[in-house]
């Protein structure tokens, strides 16, 4: 009885599987849902705003400073964000802590974060569908559309090939 529950488990593991990998790997861009707008404030109190980055590809990464595998991810933004500013990506930090601006500040000096950190607000967690957990990122096209989204730590080269391949369209 056990065995047929266990073979009945790796029927549908193997089903959802091959279903979840058979969807595209480069949707359309006409299927693609708008990423929202949003008007956030900066370290410094500037309000900035998705819709400032129009043209560009951007990066948007959901994250705190207590989180490890944010912070794991911080070298590799600086990275791009160095080798394709000049190209046409931006990335932007929204950290969800609100509550801890200065120390925020003093993250972002410690780590010598170049790229733009607005500080996130409920409205835009929500906006994004709800930022569950961290680091949560999203790939943003030239014309505002979501491309990719990718729920915690990813290598570099995985945002390098997303960025190679919006950039090069």
């Amino acid at each position: 009885m056990k065995t047929r529950y266990v073979i009945i488990f790796i029927i549908v593991l193997f089903v959802n599987v091959t279903y979840l990998s058979c969807g595209e790997s480069n949707p359309s861009p006409s299927r693609l849902p708008n990423a929202p707008n949003f008007v956030l404030k900066d370290l410094n109190g500037k309000k900035v705003s998705l819709s400032d980055f129009k043209g560009k590809v951007v990066i948007i990464n959901f994250w705190a400073t207590w989180c490890p595998p944010c912070r794991a991810e911080i070298p590799h933004f600086l990275d791009l964000y160095s080798a394709y500013r000049g190209k046409g990506l931006e990335v932007v930090g929204i950290n969800l802590e609100s509550f801890n601006i200065s120390g925020v500040k003093e993250f972002v000096k410690k780590y010598q974060i170049s790229y733009p950190i607005l500080i996130g607000d409920n409205k835009v967690s929500s906006d994004y569908g709800g930022i569950t957990s961290i680091p949560t990122n999203f790939i943003i096209t030239q014309d505002g559309k979501i491309y990719r989204v990718y729920v915690g730590y990813e290598g570099k080269a995985v945002f390098e090939k997303d960025i190679q391949m919006l950039l090069n369209k």
